[in-house]
């Protein structure tokens, strides 16, 4: 049985939308077993099983027809003053995450004008440095009203404290990160090396003042009994070794290499019972990415699956993989913990996880650990994966021709795709009013 508790959950993107960071939100919701009242944007694209279990933790929708980009802050401006008069009640407690940051915007107006609501902030990841730990410059994120700006800075002057006022042209990931600092009651990040290097590098001395009212909350991990709603209707083969990784977006900083270097360079008589399966939004990408590889009929490239059939997923392969951020070289320490962690762990299937030294990801309680820039260890974990499956092989070995082998495909692929790009220009510019197929 529910809490009942007057408190409203900010959440730009929310179920029914599959914007991850939403679904944090309703899981935290789960996790807090309180009835809330949620407002939200309309969800464009509807396809989150997930949305009709969470709706008995919510007592009532406010849902915001945002009809803009929401990374511009031209689109934040607009969720403020909409959402601002869309709610009609006074709450005890308000609460935001990011992202998206409109949240934290939204949520900072309504405790100006409700001084006594109790604000809990949550940030996902650091807001000001993007992977690289480079200071976001775009254009569209440049805060240029000046009457926002002097409103605020009427509420900073009046804190304890000297703090500095908002200058004119300022980024709105500055000042949502400096918001959330000084006027939220509670502040949750989701891990220690988050915390520490979002005020190290914060360009505002704010740590005492953060410090005494912030917390650090990993993603929450759902009950057992949500694992079960959905059955998958994967079809998978028990005379292999199932391993899966379930992502979203594929970026560089993290990336399969230490996957694919294990399962391409060994030599092993079973190497053939491991069947990896990578979920993932650019899937097309992925299947370039292994075309050169010869153990490439042992990777499975798969879309995404809808959450509660995702979690259902988890339960049946043999083994699950999350990989961190490669941040080495540009942050002190890692400050990201992957989201998927808290997923994984609910499910009761071994985890492989590919750490950095140092990182939060590298201190959980996992069955399987190896080091992201250390291929090797990735070989080691997979070997240890057979022989824990009954595949052993005295004789296996590792090939030390990787690396060149890698690199040459890589350019080769590189160097196909970059002609094809010079033949289309060419093409465009023979014949501007033609219509040509893009891949």
């Amino acid at each position: 049985m529910q809490k009942q508790c007057d408190e409203l959950v900010i959440s730009l993107l929310f179920p029914p939308s599959d914007n991850v960071s939403g679904i944090t939100v309703a899981k935290r919701i789960i996790e807090n077993n309180r009835l809330v009242d949620v407002l939200h944007a309309d969800a464009d694209f509807k396809s989150n099983d997930f949305s009709d279990y969470v709706s008995q933790f919510i007592r009532n929708e406010i849902v915001i027809d945002m009809n803009c980009e929401p990374d511009w802050w031209e689109c934040i401006s607009k969720f403020i003053k909409k959402g601002i008069s869309a709610i009609k009640k006074d709450y005890d407690k308000i609460y935001s995450r990011s992202w998206m940051m409109s949240n934290h915007f939204l949520a900072c107006e309504y405790k100006f004008v409700n001084e006594s609501t109790f604000w809990t902030a949550e940030f996902s990841d650091p807001l000001i440095f993007d992977l690289s730990n480079k200071e976001k410059t775009y254009k569209q994120m440049i805060v240029d009203d000046k009457s926002y700006i002097d409103g605020l800075n009427s509420k900073i002057a009046k804190l304890d404290g000297d703090f500095p006022l908002i200058e004119y042209d300022s980024s709105a990931y500055f000042i949502a990160e400096y918001l959330v600092y000084l006027f939220a009651d509670n502040i949750i990040f989701t891990n220690e090396n988050q915390r520490r290097i979002m005020l190290e590098q914060f360009p505002v001395d704010v740590s005492s003042h953060v410090l005494s009212k912030s917390e650090v909350k990993a993603h929450p991990t759902l009950p057992e009994e949500y694992y079960q709603i959905k059955k998958s209707k994967l079809k998978l083969n028990d005379e292999y070794i199932n391993v899966a990784y379930f992502g979203g977006d594929y970026y560089g900083k993290r990336h399969f290499e230490g996957l694919f270097y294990s399962i391409e360079s060994l030599n092993h008589k079973h190497k053939d019972k491991i069947r990896l399966y990578i979920f993932i939004k650019d899937n097309k990408l992925i299947k370039r990415l292994i075309s050169t590889l010869d153990a490439k009929e042992n990777i499975k490239i798969r879309k995404p699956l809808p959450y509660l059939e995702f979690l259902n997923s988890t339960t049946r392969f043999d083994v699950l993989v999350v990989n961190d951020v490669d941040t080495k070289g540009n942050f002190p320490v890692n400050p990201y913990l992957p989201s998927k962690l808290s997923d994984y762990l609910g499910s009761s299937t071994d985890i492989w996880a590919i750490c950095e030294d140092g990182s939060t990801l590298s201190e959980s309680d996992v069955r399987y650990k190896s080091c992201i820039s250390d291929y090797e260890s990735s070989c080691e974990v997979l070997v240890q994966i057979l022989e824990e499956n009954g595949h052993g092989d005295e004789g296996y070995s590792f090939s030390d021709d990787y690396y060149q082998k890698r690199l040459t495909s890589l350019n080769e692929l590189f160097e196909n795709e970059f002609r094809k790009n010079q033949k289309l220009k060419r093409q465009l510019k023979e014949k501007p009013n033609k219509r040509f197929k893009l891949f």
